[in-house]
């Protein structure tokens, strides 16, 4: 089973791919970043990048308040998530996340540009969002 993880943004947007079998829980690894699409033309890319790599399930992180509480942020992922359905037969499934981006900025400190990190921080939060479901739905 080959798995997509995203991480979404107004202005980037993070992918990340899993395989899943064989026994084998899976590790996910960041893939793609896209950048100012508005959110009909990142579900088509998306739709199509998943038909590309046979992708079986989408995972897209909804961010909440450290309480758990729904964020304007998670408001604007669920509009998103509508727009993703319509572009795809695929499985679409949310994950809570909590600060993900923000983490993924940290693990980057020190060793890239700004402007690189940045080419890379929203996959390495959709990874992160990915290999924590992927660790709470074993197989």
């Amino acid at each position: 089973m080959r798995l997509m993880g995203i991480d979404y943004g107004l202005r980037r947007t993070g992918i990340a791919i899993a395989e899943r079998g064989g026994g084998d829980a899976g590790m996910a690894l960041p893939f793609e970043v896209f950048e100012g699409l508005p959110d009909p033309q990142l579900a088509a890319a998306i739709a199509d990048l998943a038909r590309l790599e046979c992708i079986d399930r989408i995972i897209i992180g909804l961010p909440l308040h450290g309480d758990g509480g729904i964020s304007g942020q998670s408001k604007l992922t669920e509009r998103f998530i509508l727009a993703l359905q319509q572009a795809t037969v695929i499985p679409v499934e949310r994950a809570t996340e909590y600060l993900s981006t923000h983490d993924s900025e940290g693990k980057l400190a020190g060793h890239f540009t700004r402007k690189q990190k940045r080419a890379r921080v929203d996959a390495i939060a959709a990874a992160r969002i990915l290999q924590d479901w992927l660790d709470q739905n074993p197989i």
